[in-house]
């Protein structure tokens, strides 16, 4: 079945609130997710080589989550994650297609971050409370495991929003995120959407779990500068 994405754009455009203000959007999410990282960086004291560790623990702790989150409720309906499959596939997947990538207002930057109540979510119902119990054995292994798990949100947002630029912006043209926005285009062909690169930012549970999968990027989909470096 086919699907027109202008159309859906209209319509989509239509029913975003007049008092919709997308700096305002992008703005609370990032200095809330930063006043929760600072007060979790003060609590960090003298850290021993080892609690280093929990670093690349929690960050592959939050890399197989957003896989598993993005993969299991972002594409199949399920009763606990009806809301993120409607906003997910309901929305971002049909405002944005394999060859309807870019934004082209900010306006549009709502279908693209996730709600600004959810980082509070994050932080409220996950972050602090594993914070809290795991500050209960180590206090520096506590502040670091939440503190990467803050700055993983924070992260997984500023890619996915450097994934929907136009292809002429500079930060598109960074080397890992033009690598992350190949994948991303091809995660947005509909027919493997449902299948195929569901990491943002690092794709290594997909590597892992064998759902990778990548074209070379088209010479129509290169901005001028990119072209003439290869």
């Amino acid at each position: 079945m086919s699907h027109d994405t202008e159309a859906f754009r209209g319509r989509y455009r239509a029913e975003i609130s007049p008092r919709y203000n997308a700096w305002l959007h992008g703005g609370f999410v990032l200095l809330f997710g930063m006043a929760v990282l600072l007060f979790l960086v003060s609590r960090i004291g003298h850290v021993r080589v080892w609690e280093w560790l929990a670093i690349p623990a929690a960050a592959l702790l939050f890399n197989w989550g957003e896989y598993s989150v993005h993969r299991r409720y972002g594409h199949h309906k399920h009763r606990l994650g009806a809301l993120f499959y409607k906003r997910h596939t309901g929305d971002h997947h049909s405002f944005f297609d394999e060859t309807r990538m870019p934004f082209e207002q900010s306006r549009d930057w709502r279908v693209i971050f996730f709600p600004a109540w959810l980082i509070v979510l994050y932080c409220a119902l996950g972050v602090l409370p594993a914070y809290w119990l795991i500050s209960q054995v180590n206090q520096n292994v506590a502040a670091l495991v939440a503190s990467t798990l803050v700055a993983g949100y924070l992260t997984y947002e500023v890619f996915h929003s450097c994934e929907h630029l136009p292809s002429g912006h500079w930060l598109a043209r960074l080397p890992w995120i033009r690598h992350m926005r190949q994948l991303h285009r091809l995660h947005h062909r509909r027919e493997l959407m449902q299948t195929r690169n569901f990491n943002l930012v690092v794709p290594l549970m997909d590597w892992l779990f064998g759902t990778l999968y990548w074209e070379p990027i088209a010479p129509e989909q290169r901005s001028p500068r990119v072209a003439l470096g290869r």
